[in-house]
């Protein structure tokens, strides 16, 4: 697989603190504790979704899934981090989506477990800095998530 031609000869951070939160990239060994905050999550999910998504989801879907996000970031394709607290507590997921058709755009998104109390505003401000610098491209970062 080859990566996404903004990303070719990049290396983009598998961990990364932004002040009260800490990045980690997803693999398929966070799929226990994935699938239970999405199916914790499921009715906001799904409420955000174009396609319903997590409705009908289940484990070996989601270790799917998450062994996707593993090959395609480390493909530089596209991009998926856990989102932890200081005390290491799973809080959500965060995305970085490049457009294949226009290649100077990506689609940013994330979201929060229902039982997570965080200011997502303030999560969303950081995420958006951290993605205007280096190591990025020089890409359009759209956020489609509601901070």
């Amino acid at each position: 697989m080859r990566p996404h031609p903004a990303f070719a000869g990049r290396e983009i951070p598998r961990r990364v603190t932004l002040g009260p939160f800490h990045l980690h990239w997803l693999t398929l060994a966070d799929a226990d504790e994935d699938y239970a905050a999405v199916m914790e999550s499921a009715e906001a999910l799904a409420a955000q979704s174009h396609d319903g998504w997590p409705a009908g989801l289940t484990e070996e879907e989601n270790r799917i899934d998450l062994a996707w996000h593993q090959r395609e970031f480390t493909a530089g394709r596209s991009f998926a981090w856990v989102i932890r607290d200081g005390r290491g507590a799973y809080l959500g997921c965060a995305y970085v989506y490049p457009s294949i058709a226009g290649l100077a755009e990506a689609e940013v998104r994330f979201w929060f477990r229902s039982t997570a109390v965080v200011d997502r505003g303030d999560f969303a401000r950081r995420l958006m800095a951290w993605l205007s610098g280096p190591p990025w491209p020089p890409l359009t970062m759209r956020l489609t998530t509601p901070a």
